[in-house]
């Protein structure tokens, strides 16, 4: 009995410990603060797909084939330059006549890729390479590398940190206080490239091609931001009543 009374009295004594803990010991507040700053972008992302339809089946798989495998082969020995196939994909086209009974009219064939480069002075050669193949331009992307966006958030983290601080320095200052204390602080981080090209235009671009001189592009800025969020804690300060 008296070792159960002892551990009670323990076990009393560490919840009221932990309570008193839990007690903030001054006045809270929620903070936030963001970093904004805008940097060149130094990367391009280009989307492109070989489509074409015809009643023969194996003469469009045959024609999407060739069409893809040259574009591949123009591109694979490019320096600085991932490629890769984003998707490919095959349906039957389809009639309806008045009798309401469909009828097989051809195949449909289509084949994606990707470039993703930082070489963005060779971007119009690539252009050149997948239209003059007969490919049809789907977006054109330029955007901040994942090297670079990691630096600069980064950067932007502290600045935004740096202005967490202010603020709660301000507010301590604001109560009476000398100091404040961080009770928790989160970071989040957006980024806002330039619009991409609609796919309209990309199209009539690779149409039209063959007929005028290479695109004159521009690579253009992103915004980044950071933002942080987070909550202090200022002593406890006893301000006179008049």
């Amino acid at each position: 009995m008296r070792y159960l009374m002892m551990f009670l009295m323990f076990f009393v004594a560490a919840v009221a410990a932990q309570a008193e803990e839990a007690q903030p010991a001054g006045a809270r507040m929620t903070l936030s603060a963001t970093a904004t700053a805008e940097y060149p972008n130094d990367e391009v992302v280009v989307s492109f797909r070989v489509e074409k339809d015809g009643r023969d089946a194996g003469r469009v798989l045959a024609d999407v084939n060739r069409i893809s495998a040259a574009i591949e082969q123009r591109l694979r020995h490019q320096s600085g330059l991932k490629y890769r196939t984003t998707g490919r994909n095959m349906q039957p086209l389809w009639q309806y006549p008045k009798d309401g009974k469909r009828i097989r009219s051809g195949w449909q064939v289509s084949q994606g890729g990707q470039i993703v480069s930082t070489r963005l002075e060779a971007v119009s050669s690539w252009l050149e390479a997948i239209e003059s193949e007969g490919a049809m331009l789907s977006s054109l992307q330029f955007d901040i590398s994942a090297d670079a966006s990691k630096h600069i958030r980064q950067q932007l983290q502290l600045d935004a940190i740096a202005s967490f601080r202010a603020q709660a320095a301000v507010m301590a200052r604001g109560m009476g206080a000398k100091s404040f204390r961080v009770i928790r602080i989160n970071s989040s981080s957006s980024q806002m490239p330039p619009m991409p090209a609609p796919r309209a235009e990309m199209v009539l671009m690779s149409r039209a091609a063959a007929d005028v001189a290479p695109p004159s592009l521009s690579a253009g800025e992103s915004r980044v931001t950071v933002a942080v969020e987070g909550e202090i804690e200022i002593p406890f300060h006893e301000f006179p009543v008049n």
